[in-house]
């Protein structure tokens, strides 16, 4: 992992760790905003960076850790919420990175998860993973024959009358959307059955 950062950059980071961290009560009270799990993930990223072993020099490590210290005090939230061994068993790292690169890797991804999560078609997804088996795969199934059939309706309108049905797309429009977030919905149902 190579990091690329102007020194007044640096400088602006580790002023502002250092002004964090001058009172200790600021990183209990941001431990006291977190879950279990979230707390124990702070406590592995520090142990793994006072540790001595890794690929990064003490400066980027130094940085990393300032960083995530700051982004967690702002947007606790960005603190993955999971026990760390199952994270770690669903990722495959790259060239066998030690746990401190483990740890950032297992941050990223973590955000990247967060930001699709508020996308509207997983939360519609989420929406429906909540619903009992049969209704979840009845409303995929009718959803999904009601995209192909008003797609089917619309092409074959404008094969035969030279025509464009707007009613028919409408309706394969929503419909597709729908069967979509029906069909994650499911996926996400099998995934946290799996866990």
């Amino acid at each position: 992992m190579k990091i690329v950062v102007s020194e007044k950059t640096r400088e602006t980071i580790n002023k502002e760790y250092n002004r964090f961290m001058a009172d200790p009560n600021n990183l209990a009270r941001l431990k006291m905003k977190l879950t279990f799990n979230q707390r124990i993930f702070i406590e592995s990223l520090q142990e793994a960076y006072e540790s001595q072993s890794g690929h990064l020099n003490a400066e980027d490590k130094l940085l990393l850790l300032q960083e995530a210290i700051l982004t967690f005090n702002a947007r606790p939230e960005l603190v993955p919420n999971a026990p760390i061994e199952l994270l770690k068993r669903n990722i495959t790292f790259k060239d066998s990175p030690d746990d401190f690169e483990q740890l950032i890797v297992l941050m990223k991804i973590w955000r990247n998860s967060l930001r699709r999560s508020k996308r509207p078609i997983n939360r519609l997804g989420l929406f429906f993973a909540r619903w009992t088996k049969g209704i979840l795969y009845t409303s995929f199934v009718v959803t999904l024959t009601a995209t192909f059939t008003s797609m089917l309706t619309a092409a074959m309108r404008y094969i035969v009358y030279n025509q464009l049905d707007s009613r028919h797309i409408s309706i394969a429009i929503v419909a597709g959307f729908v069967s979509i977030a029906a069909g994650k919905g499911i996926y996400y149902r099998i995934l946290s059955e799996q866990l």
